[in-house]
């Protein structure tokens, strides 16, 4: 965990601004949750996986000596679910928020990342997804332009495990785990003696914009696995509308989910080789509604480290009174300035770093501008001043 100091704060906050800006563009709401919750959430839920539990931040409370088990936050979808369900939102519920989560990290990796998420719940399972998609492209636009969306489903998987039971092998129960950490490559070993499936296996390692690669996979699976039919269609639908509309979409089969949560189509924003933020479709636990869902969490803490961070305000005015009886004038300046949206802040000295001084003395106010120290009786009379050398 770390500081963020002001140059670092205003690349975030850019990122954050043009965040909330194109979320409440699309009616969404904002939202914050606690930064506890109870443990025994996540555990029902089933939202992470039990390697991803051992790396939460857990600590018994013992506020009215009850000693319930509770963790920091260490991911916003759940919590935002568990508020929808406890306040009845009506349905569907289009939600934001800019939050940190926290993790420990044996890597040497923030422990506390900053996240600006979406989560959709209960729309239309492919509008929702395309919409949230649409969403994270017009925030990037406004960021790291440029970026592509590398588009998987969770069914891929599901499907090959399908086609290998239909084949008689016993697929191990901790399979599940690998396949969310590393993706349909996980699946290599245990499927080279189902032609079907290690020739998927095999594609998922070709990412393509060509939506052909859909089609080969469609070939080899033929109509033995549900699951894989409805990725195909669906993975073939959120292309061709994002392609359509101009957006780079890469077909990455392979891509590992992240969360064990995930049962529909799941997305990647990247460029240049960075992750900048993923998403996708998941189903609620009962004790959440049991609703479909689609979220999205940008990486704030990454986006920001892409903006360049300037190290002053340089166009603040530097207001100084002379003697502290000057000290009720030169606020009054300052709050006149701040009314036009001109920064400025009290000084004990003139700063060569200021865009521009005023010395106030006994109630009149000298300018120190590039063309020589002008005096001005009445607040009127600065204003125009400031816009000439601004």
């Amino acid at each position: 965990m770390r500081d963020l100091l002001p140059p670092e704060m205003r690349a975030f906050r850019r990122v954050e601004d043009a965040f909330r800006a194109a979320a409440q563009r699309w009616g969404y709401g904002e939202v914050r949750t606690p930064t506890l919750e109870g443990y025994g959430l996540l555990t029902e839920a089933g939202a992470l996986t039990p390697e991803m539990l051992s790396r939460v931040y857990s600590f018994l409370d013992w506020d009215g000596w009850s000693g319930e088990r509770v963790v920091l936050r260490p991911d916003s979808t759940v919590p935002v679910a568990r508020a929808v369900a406890e306040n009845a939102l009506a349905l569907p519920a289009r939600l934001f928020y800019v939050q940190s989560s926290f993790r420990f990290s044996a890597t040497g990796a923030d422990s506390e990342t900053w996240q600006c998420g979406l989560e959709y719940i209960g729309a239309g399972q492919l509008l929702a997804d395309i919409e949230v998609a649409a969403i994270g492209f017009e925030v990037l636009d406004s960021v790291v332009p440029g970026s592509a969306l590398y588009l998987s489903h969770a069914g891929f998987a599901r499907g090959v495990v399908e086609l290998l039971e239909s084949a008689g092998i016993s697929v191990p129960s901790e399979i599940g785990d690998a396949i969310t950490a590393h993706g349909l490559q996980a699946l290599a070993d245990i499927t080279k003696s189902v032609p079907a499936a290690s020739t998927i296996v095999e594609l998922a390692g070709r990412p393509s914009a060509d939506v052909a690669l859909l089609a080969n996979i469609a070939a080899v699976a033929g109509d033995t696995s549900r699951r894989l039919t409805a990725a195909i269609e669906e993975s073939a639908t959120i292309a061709a509308a994002l392609q359509a509309s101009g957006r780079a979409v890469i077909l990455d089969v392979g891509l590992s989910p992240d969360f064990g949560y995930y049962t529909g189509p799941i997305f990647e924003f990247r460029r240049d080789g960075r992750l900048w933020g993923r998403g996708g479709r998941y189903e609620l636990a009962p004790s959440l509604g049991g609703h479909s869902a689609t979220g999205l969490g940008l990486d704030a803490t990454a986006l920001a480290s892409a903006v360049p961070a300037d190290g002053t305000l340089s166009s603040i005015v530097a207001v100084v009174p002379a003697r502290p009886n000057d000290f009720g004038r030169a606020i009054e300046v300052a709050r006149t300035l701040h009314r036009n949206d001109i920064p400025a802040a009290l000084l004990a000295a003139p700063a060569e770093s200021s865009a521009m001084t005023v010395v106030v003395r006994d109630g009149v106010m000298e300018a120190h501008t590039p063309e020589g120290v002008v005096q001005i009786e009445t607040l009127d009379r600065l204003l125009p001043l400031l816009f000439q050398f601004k």
